[in-house]
């Protein structure tokens, strides 16, 4: 007999335990703009107060799977997290759903968030750090029905969300559901984990949590060392090059 129910919406299938419905909020995001919303969801689903909670299944799944410390980790998994008193969903997206699907994917979620009564949605995603107008280290875009404010700017309007992160917006919008995107400044050519740590920061304030994220600025710290180097590396080549003539 399976551990899971099954929700099913066309043809997504979401299997997921019973604890799972007694969150009050759900965190997810994507590999996108400096891979801030994968990193900051896997930080999640990888602390000991976050436990393997389900799957989602589409027509497409891709063909793979990890080992994880409670069995097999698909690419779209689901986790259920105390905190501070606080009981939240993680959904970890280790792939991105194909093209396709991607609609029906995005309404998906809402649509089964909405039915086993998951209060709203935090969307984690990358900015372009270029943007950057002042000291503020995110910005952030809601849905008519999330009612809070955040004290950082919004995103200005011409400038556009895509992908999949944009598709689970339209239909929070769609379907009068509360869901905010947080979207810390972040470098586009790399992982930027020190974005997802402003992300976990920020859920902390938002929601009375004490995740840290030591290992989020370790690993930025690794990267920014490492980058550093290659460009220390570059330099000395390039003044070490002979000058050359052509006629």
């Amino acid at each position: 007999m399976s551990q899971y129910n099954l929700y099913r919406f066309k043809t997504i299938k979401i299997y997921f335990r019973d604890d799972f419905r007694r969150s009050e909020f759900l965190v997810t995001g994507f590999k996108g703009f400096g891979a801030v919303g994968y990193l900051a969801t896997l930080h999640l689903a990888d602390r000991p107060f976050c436990k393997k909670a389900g799957f989602i299944i589409t027509k497409y799944t891709p063909e793979e799977i990890t080992p994880g410390d409670e069995g097999v980790v698909g690419p779209f998994t689901l986790y259920y997290c105390e905190n501070s008193g606080r009981r939240f969903g993680v959904i970890v997206n280790h792939d991105i759903p194909l093209v396709q699907e991607r609609g029906r994917f995005a309404e998906a979620i809402v649509n089964f968030l909405s039915r086993i009564g998951i209060d709203e949605a935090v969307l984690i995603g990358g900015f372009d750090a270029r943007l950057r107008k002042g000291e503020e280290r995110l910005r952030w875009v809601a849905t008519t029905a999330y009612r809070k404010v955040l004290s950082e700017p919004p995103m200005d309007k011409g400038l556009y969300v895509v992908g999949p992160l944009a598709l689970l917006l339209l239909y929070s919008e769609v379907y009068g559901y509360p869901a905010v995107a947080l979207l810390p400044y972040a470098e586009a050519a790399r992982p930027d984990p020190r974005a997802a740590a402003v992300a976990i920061e920020k859920l902390n304030e938002l929601y009375g949590l004490s995740i840290g994220t030591e290992e989020l600025l370790e690993e930025a710290k690794k990267i920014e060392e490492m980058i550093s180097t290659l460009e220390r590396q570059q330099q000395m080549l390039s003044s070490s090059a002979p000058e050359r003539s052509y006629m």
